[in-house]
C-alpha cells in the first residue's frame, strides 16, 4: 500500500507540476500579450461595430439599476449601441425599476414568464440585428473602457468571441476578499488559455458573440444551469476561436456568506463535469480539439480528483498527528519541555516530496502576483486570506459536485 501511495502522491504530484510549467513556459512565450499598458487606437465612427447587449434578470431589482447605468456610460459611439432589459418573470421590483430606462432610445424592455436565465438570452438574441450580441448578468457592472478594449480582438475573423477580465465589485468581508485573489488568478489562466485557444467558458458577465455564432450553431441551452460554459464548450467544438481582452474590466457582486458561496461552486464545478462528460467527451485526449482536448479539459477534470486527493491525505496525516500526541499524553503526561517532533505532511517521507509542494506553491504565488498586476491593484490581504482559507473550503463543493455527477443530480441557481 506505501508503494502504491507513493506511486499516486508522486504522479498527481507530477501532473499538477506539468501543467503550471506548461502555463508560466506559454505565459514567458506570449508575455507581450499579457501587456496592460497598450492603448487601443481610436478609430472612425463608422469602424465601430453595433452591438446589443442582453441583460438577463430575475429578482435583481437591488442592482439592475447600478447595472443598466454602467452601459450607459460606457465609451462608446451612442449611435452603435443597444440594451436589451429582459425579466425573467420576477417577483420584485426587477421590472419596475427596468421600465424606468425606457426613456431612452437605447434601450428596450422585455418580459416573460420565467424559465430561466438561457430563455431570457435566447429571447434577447431572437430581437438583435447587431454585428455583435454581448450578455450581462444584472448583478455586475461595466468599466466605462470595457467594450472599446473588446473590440479590437474582433478585427480578426477568425475570432467569434471576447471575454472580458472579471473581477469582484467591492468585496468587503474575509470570505469576498479571498474571492477577489481567486477572481484574479482566474484572469491571468484565462488569459494563458486564450493563448492556446483553451478557453471553455464565456462568463456571464459580458462575454461578446458574433451575430453569426448564434445563427451557425444555435441559442443557449439549459446545460445544467451554467449555460456559459456549454456554450463555450459548443464553440471550441466547431473550433470556433475564443479570445480574452484582459484589459476589459467588469465587477460582478459575489457572494457574501459560506452557504451562498457553497451553492454557487457547487453549480459551477457541477456544470462544468455534467456538461464536460455528458455532452462533450469526445473531446477529452482529442488532437482535433488541440490544447484544449490534449491538456487543458482533461487537467481541469483531474483537478477535481487531486485536490480531493490531497485534502485526504491532509486531513489523515492530521488526525494521525493528533492521535499521535493523545497517545504520547496518555504514556507521559505533559511536560512543558516535551518534544512534539516535526510535523508530517503525508505521514511518510517528505525529502523530494516537500520540494515539489514548495515549487508548486512558489508558482502560485507567482500566478497571484501576475493576476493583481493585470487587475491594475495592489497586493493586499486578500492574498492572505485566499491562501489561509481557499484550500479548506473548496473541496467541500468539489466533493459535492463529484456526488452530483454520479448520481446525476442537476443545481439550482438559488
Amino acid at each position: 500500500m506505501t508503494y502504491l501511495a507513493n506511486f499516486l502522491v508522486y504522479g498527481l504530484l507530477f501532473l499538477t507540476m506539468y501543467f503550471e510549467v506548461f502555463l508560466l513556459v506559454t505565459y514567458f512565450e506570449e508575455k507581450d500579450e499579457f501587456s496592460t499598458d497598450k492603448p487601443q487606437k481610436d478609430r472612425m465612427p463608422g469602424k465601430y461595430p453595433t452591438v446589443t447587449i442582453v441583460v438577463p434578470a430575475w429578482n435583481e431589482g437591488k442592482t439592475i439599476i447600478g447595472t443598466v447605468n454602467s452601459l450607459l456610460a460606457m465609451n462608446y459611439p451612442k449611435d452603435r449601441l443597444t440594451l436589451f432589459i429582459i425579466d425573467d418573470g420576477s417577483t420584485d421590483d426587477t421590472l419596475t425599476v427596468a421600465k424606468t430606462f425606457e426613456g431612452n432610445p437605447r434601450v428596450r424592455v422585455f418580459s416573460k414568464e420565467n424559465g430561466g436565465k438561457y430563455t431570457a438570452l435566447n429571447l434577447g438574441i431572437e430581437h438583435c440585428t447587431t454585428d455583435l450580441i454581448g450578455c450581462l448578468d444584472a448583478d455586475s457592472f461595466v468599466d466605462s473602457l470595457a467594450l472599446r478594449e473588446i473590440i479590437p480582438y474582433f478585427d480578426n475573423p477568425e475570432v467569434m468571441a471576447v471575454t472580458p477580465s472579471v473581477q469582484i465589485h467591492n468585496p468587503r468581508n474575509i470570505l469576498q476578499k479571498m474571492q477577489e485573489t481567486e477572481y484574479m488568478i482566474g484572469e491571468f489562466s484565462r488569459k494563458v488559455f486564450s493563448r492556446i485557444n483553451g478557453l471553455y467558458v464565456t462568463p456571464g458577465p459580458f462575454s461578446i458573440y458574433r451575430r453569426e455564432v448564434f445563427a451557425r450553431i444555435g441559442n443557449f441551452v439549459h446545460a445544467y444551469n451554467t449555460e456559459d460554459m456549454e456554450m463555450a464548450l459548443r464553440l471550441q467544438s466547431h473550433r470556433m476561436k475564443i479570445e480574452n481582452a484582459h484589459t476589459a474590466f467588469v465587477y460582478t457582486v459575489s457572494p457574501k456568506s459560506p452557504r451562498a458561496l457553497y451553492k454557487q461552486r457547487v453549480r459551477w464545478v457541477s456544470g462544468f463535469l455534467m456538461n464536460a462528460v455528458y455532452n462533450y467527451r469526445f473531446m477529452f485526449l482529442s488532437r482535433k480539439h488541440g490544447n484544449l482536448g490534449l491538456l487543458v479539459l482533461p487537467f481541469a477534470f483531474i483537478s477535481i480528483f487531486i485536490a480531493l486527493f490531497f485534502t485526504i491525505l491532509y486531513v489523515r496525516s492530521v488526525l494521525h498527528f493528533i492521535y499521535e500526541r493523545y497517545i504520547q499524553y496518555l504514556a507521559l503526561g505533559f511536560h512543558p519541555h516535551l518534544r512534539f517532533g516535526n510535523f508530517d505532511w503525508f505521514s511518510v517521507d517528505l525529502g523530494f516530496r516537500v520540494l515539489i509542494i514548495y515549487a508548486l506553491f512558489f508558482t502560485m504565488i507567482f500566478f497571484i502576483i501576475m493576476g493583481v498586476r493585470m487587475a491594475r491593484k495592489r497586493v493586499s490581504f486578500s492574498i492572505m486570506y485566499f491562501l489561509a482559507l481557499y484550500g479548506f473550503i473548496a473541496p467541500f463543493w468539489l466533493a459535492r459536485s463529484l456526488f452530483n455527477l454520479i448520481m446525476a443530480k442537476d443545481t439550482h441557481w438559488r
